[in-house]
Order: structure tokens, then sequence, then C-alpha cells
């Protein structure tokens, strides 16, 4: 491939007639050299040339391997060479075989699993030498997108209607002390599940939650239910932070169906007061998994993933999830201002949370990063403070110097097949070695609970607690040691010094793909950028108090320091559906409505994708706080959004919007300065039909010329310019 260096892009020719102009924020894609699009950095070039989709057809579990059996469907089967590509599975590459005229083998041996996390996506690849890439999800063999309408099942022809069916989970395999499988995900690709062995693994499990389901579901259908609220803390095994405090609350106001699940073998048992212990559920019995599918509100500190198993073999849970017929308030296990939201799906507004969705924050500054990096609303955050930070407390004689490393979830396998070659135990010794030998015998050394038991047969286990909670660890804690936890909030609360240990940062963030919110300028606590210097913070840490500038850093942060936080947050919800007994009567004619908005006419009806409600400044979920029906939304002309209140919201409000031509189908033409756009046989006239907008794309030397309907029109059409021939 031909490279031409400009100022501020470099060119490369590709295949098919295609090249690309790269530049540090774009790749511009030109066609027989013609600008076609402008994409981002990270997105894959080659998605836009070619137009396939990798489909399993069929997976065999072997004992030592799984075998996928893949085709390629392609609208217009080009007869793609292949041989360049390769299946991608987290951190490694697979070659695969071709069997016959469109059918492929692939063999993922299971000692070369190297993924982050529990699970990871099955893909088609191809990265040129350049680094211009193909990449593509694995569809599994159903591939029923939710909702019936997956557009990508319907280009290739084999569009299905049915939304309600059985997610593909393949034979489990027990392999080395972990689980693995392949399920199908509710958008239907396939991803591969390896984890540690989970309870609900168990065939005896299995059957449970299948019996628990069909017991809701015959008692949904006479009506002898009462929606249940569930709370719950990391894997249902904890039972001190705020889903605790709001627990107690809840009880103390006399709330009958509401129910903390709390697994029979946590230490917290013994620790709960007989006043709660009624509404205590046994994680794992069978009323646990009624209660699970019978929730109309889940109250927690983590995901909902953590209310059964983490990563489940079980279709029933799962789809659980996706039914959507439920609140859910994440009340957070520390404050979200240290890593950066900003491409991690699973905190993302439309990626891990849903619609129905609220989440807790302290502060403007850590709402602003959830609305900015997070895609949220406003109106989804709750700022009202942790619950827990109530009773955050450190004890007089609080003596430990708590270490307390952040995952590193990139070399999970790392850590797991080789610990003491891991950076992740080299950097936790090394700070261990940096203590002054007089405060040796203060060290309290805490891993992330996905290595804690792995760390355990490793020499640093003489400094790990057998039974900890973090609330007693903190109650002790006079310095804490982080690279940059969220727990760190907690202890400068309580009144413990904390060091940000950096050392490593870059090399972390690179790998794990993410920014960082916390940095010179707003970090609340000494930064040490190296070993040698550490020593010496911790001494100067140990014996000092905090600082007055570190002081105003942490309250910009954390806003609240009044003791009421829990009570903020119970007056929040007793004005909502969750707790509809309780609250009041509001006419929905009151409500706010956004998102609706003018749409361009397809000939289909015609709904409003985006439409956001809220009450008093909170926020409105549809399916449970309202619903929405449309009038006169086929044809040109005005149409009538009609939100019906449910619940505690009662009455009708009507929302009028117009259905409009539509700018794309409308042909332009760019003859020099002269612009002409056409409807068919008319002319369209500027400023009547449409504005024209410029947008910058220099850096690869593009401009393009976005031509905005106005008047009758909707929509927006654009053209590009090659402005380096101009």
């Amino acid at each position: 491939m031909d490279e031409v260096n400009s100022i501020d892009y470099k060119e490369y020719e590709l295949e098919e007639g295609f090249s690309v102009r790269k530049s540090k924020e774009y790749n511009a894609l030109f066609k027989n050299g013609k600008p076609n699009v402008v994409l981002k950095a990270n997105q894959n070039v080659y998605n836009r040339i070619f137009d396939f989709q990798p489909k399993a057809l069929s997976i065999f579990m072997k004992e030592d391997k799984v075998i996928i059996e893949f085709t390629v469907l392609s609208k217009k089967f080009q007869n793609y060479d292949l041989s360049k590509y390769h299946v991608n599975l987290g951190y490694n590459n697979y070659e695969f075989t071709k069997k016959s005229e469109n059918k492929y083998l692939v063999e993922i041996p299971y000692n070369s699993i190297n993924i982050s996390g529990r699970s990871a996506g099955v893909y088609i690849e191809y990265i040129d030498e350049n680094g211009f890439s193909y990449k593509k999800k694995f569809l599994s063999m159903k591939s029923i997108y939710k909702r019936g309408k997956n557009k990508l099942l319907k280009k290739f022809g084999i569009y299905d209607e049915h939304r309600d069916h059985d997610l593909y989970y393949s034979d489990l395999i027990y392999f080395e002390n972990h689980s693995i499988f392949l399920y199908e995900t509710w958008k239907g690709f396939l991803s591969l599940a390896y984890r540690e062995i989970n309870v609900t693994d168990d065939i005896g499990e299995q059957k449970k939650i299948k019996s628990a389901y069909k017991e809701y579901m015959a008692d949904l259908k006479k009506g002898k239910n009462t929606p249940s609220i569930l709370l719950y803390e990391k894997f249902c095994g904890k039972y001190e932070e705020s889903a605790k405090y709001v627990y107690e609350r809840l009880i103390d106001d006399g709330w009958e169906n509401v129910y903390f699940i709390l697994s029979k073998d946590s230490e917290f048992q013994k620790e709960v007061p007989e006043k709660y212990r009624k509404n205590l559920i046994e994680k794992y019995s069978k009323k646990h998994y009624y209660e699970y599918f019978n929730a109309k509100a889940f109250i927690t500190t983590e995901s909902i993933n953590h209310v059964i198993d983490l990563t489940t073999y079980n279709a029933l849970t799962r789809k659980r999830q996706y039914w959507k017929d439920y609140y859910y308030i994440f009340l957070q296990h520390g404050v979200m201002y240290a890593y950066s939201l900003k491409g991690r799906w699973d905190f993302e507004k439309g990626g891990g949370f849903g619609d129905n969705s609220y989440v807790v924050v302290s502060s403007e500054t850590e709402a602003n990063h959830f609305i900015e990096d997070g895609n949220f609303d406003r109106q989804d955050l709750i700022k009202c403070g942790l619950p827990k930070f109530d009773h955050s407390i450190q004890n007089d004689d609080a003596d430990k110097i708590l270490i307390m490393p952040t995952s590193r979830n990139f070399e999970y396998s790392t850590i797991r097949d080789d610990t003491l070659n891991s950076t992740y135990y080299n950097f936790s010794k090394n700070i261990i070695e940096c203590v002054p030998d007089d405060l040796k015998d203060k060290i309290v050394f805490i891993p992330h609970p996905l290595v804690n038991a792995i760390f355990g047969e490793t020499d640093l286990d003489k400094y790990m607690p057998t039974e900890y909670s973090y609330d007693e660890l903190l109650k002790n804690t006079r310095l804490l040691i982080t690279d940059y936890s969220s727990i760190s909030y907690d202890a400068f609360y309580r009144g413990a010094n904390v060091i940000f240990a950096w050392m490593e940062k870059e090399m972390c963030l690179e790998n794990l793909g993410i920014d960082l919110k916390l940095n010179d300028d707003n970090a609340f606590a000494d930064i040490a950028y190296d070993y040698e210097s550490l020593g010496e913070l911790i001494s100067k840490n140990y014996y000092g108090n905090h600082s007055e500038e570190n002081i105003e850093k942490y309250n910009d942060i954390v806003e609240f320091h009044d003791g009421k936080n829990t009570e903020r947050f119970i007056e929040y919800v007793y004005d909502t559906n969750i707790f509809s007994e309780r609250a009041g009567k509001h006419d929905i004619n009151d409500a706010i409505v956004e998102g609706v908005e003018d749409r361009p006419y397809t000939g289909k009806a015609i709904g409003i994708p985006k439409i956001k409600v809220s009450f008093d400044g909170k926020k409105l979920i549809k399916s449970l706080d309202f619903e929405v029906k449309y009038h006169d939304n086929l044809s040109i002309g005005t149409a009538k959004c009609e939100i019906k209140g449910l619940g505690i919201y009662h009455g009708t409000k009507f929302v009028n919007f117009e259905i409009k031509k539509n700018m794309k189908k409308t042909k332009a033409k760019l003859d020099g300065d002269h612009l002409t756009v056409k409807d068919g046989d008319e002319t369209l006239i500027e400023g009547k039909d449409y504005s024209i907008e410029k947008i910058d794309y220099s850096v690869v030397g593009l401009e393009k010329i976005a031509i905005n309907g106005m008047g009758d029109y909707v929509g927006q059409k654009g053209i590009l310019i090659d402005a380096s021939k101009n």
C-alpha cells in the first residue's frame, strides 16, 4: 500500500478502490477517489468496505477445547477471501480452516483463553499492516434481537419475529476449577464465559430456579403476587454498606415487602440485629429466586448481576434482567470519581444502565461526570450522598496502613496462572517494601476480590486478614495507599490520610483502555510517582493530618457531611411508584416532556425514539410510570403523542409533533460554490426549505456541507468536499 504524507494526515491505498486519510482524530474513507465517510479514529475502517457477518452454526464443547462451526452471511456474497482473517477472543487470535463452501471451523483450546473479566465476545477480525481493521461479532445460532427488530438479520433475510425466545447456551465444561460455556447475548451475539465455578452451575440449582420461575408465573396470572423490593450488596455476601442502612430504615418504617438477600455463609449473618432478620432471604434459596423474578425494584450497591451469580449459566435469570419491568437504583459502593466512565459500557446509560436506572451521587461534580462521560441525564441522578457515609467513622486508636490496589483485569490470566510474574503482585509487593520497618506491623493488604483467593497462596498472605469487613478495616485505618480505588473517598471522609500510588498509572490506564478523572490538580491526597519517594510520604501521612487544600478538593467531589444522606435518599424514593402506597398522587399533565421533535416521513408509523418525561425533577420511566400511544402518525402532517400516567401518576397528556418531508431523500449537487437541492423535480430554496452548516474536517483535508431541513422538511443530508483539491 502506498503512503502519502501531509501536514495533518497520512494517506493509504486500500482494496476495492478505497483509500484512507488518517489523522489523530479521524479516518476519512474515499471510494474511487471521492470522499465517502468520515469515521472516528477508533472505528473499524474495513467494516465500511466489506458487508458480511460471521454466524455460528454449531458449537462442540470438547474436554480440552471448543470447536465452532460458522458461516458468513452477506446480502450479496462476494466470495470474500477470508485467508487473511482470524477469530479473535479476548487477547488471543485463532486461525480457522475452511470445511466446505462457506463453512469454516475454529478450535479454541481452553488453556489458551486469555480474556479480561469473566466473558468476552467472539469476533472475526482482520488488521492490515497499517492498523486498519475489520471486526465483527459472531451471531449466535438463534440470533433473535431484543424487541424482535433485528435489522441486521432482516437485511440478510433470516429475520425472526419472535422476541420471547430461549437464549442459546452451550454445554458447560469444568476446566481447572473454572466453568466454560458459550452463550447468546440479548442482542443475538455470541460470547464465551470463562470464570470461577458458580453455585448456580449445579443442576440442582438450575431446577430450583426453573421451579421458582414457574411458581412466580402462576402467581402472576392469578394476581396472587405482591411485588417485592430487593436490596443486596457485593455477591449478596455483605451487610455493611449503603443497602444495609436503606434496608433498615425501610423496615423501621414498617414495609413488609422489602427484603435483603444475604448468603447463609456470610460472616455478617451474626451481625444483623434481630429486628431486621425477619426480612432476610437466604441466597440460593427458592424464595431468593422467586423474589428475583417478583421484584419491582432492586436497590443495591452493585450491578443487578450480583443478585444471583455473575455470568450465570441460566437463560431465565439473564432474561429477567432484560424485562425492564423494574426500577434499578444504584447506591454505589464508593464515590465514582476515579476511573472515567467514558468507554465503559457497563457503566454507561444505554449500556449497563437502562432507562429504568437511577444512580446516587454525592455532588454536582460527580453528577457531571455521569452526564458527560456516561451519557446520563440529570434526572437519572439522585444527589443525596452515599447513605453509608452517615455511619462512616474512624476509631480514636486507628493505626493501620491499608494497602488496596484496584483491579487489573487485563492480566487476570497472568495473575491466575503465573501470579509472581504479574504486575499486580509486584506492584503490591513493592508498596509493602516501601513501608518503613517500624510501621511494617501496621500493614493490612487487601487485593481486589477477584484475585483475593489467589494472593492468599503467596508470601503476601501474612498481611491479609482471613476475615474482614470494609467498615471495620476503615474504622481502624490511619493511612490508605491505593492507586485509584474509590474506597479512598470513604477513608478520607472518616479522617484517614490517603496516598495515591501512581508509579504504573499510565501502563494500567492504557491496558484498561480508560481515563482517570483524578489528576494532579484535583487529587485530594499526596501522589507517589516512584517508589523512592513513597517511603517518605508514608511517614509524613501516617503521622500528619488532612491539609486544608486537600479538604477543599475533597469537598468539591463529596458535598454532604451532615449525616443525612439516608434521609435525603428516602425522601426521594418515597415519592415514586416504588412506594406508591405512601407517595402522593400526581397529575401527568404537570410533567415536563422532552425529546418530542419533528420527525421525517418514512411511510411507516412514526414514534418518538427518545421521549423523556420528568415530574418535579424526577425522571419517570416508560411502562412503569407512564405509557405512550400515538395518533395520526402514518402520513405527513400533525401527529399526536399521548402520555398516560401509571400508578401514582394519573391523567393523560397530549403533545403534538410534525411529520415532515425527509431531507435525506432529496438529491443534492454542488457545482463549484453553487449548491442545488432537489426533491423530485422541485428545486428547494435555501432559507425556506433548508439551511447550510459547514463542518470542519480539515485534519483529513475535508469539509462537510450539512444540509439541514427546515419548513416542510426535517433531517439532514451531507456532502463531503475534498478541500485539499479546492
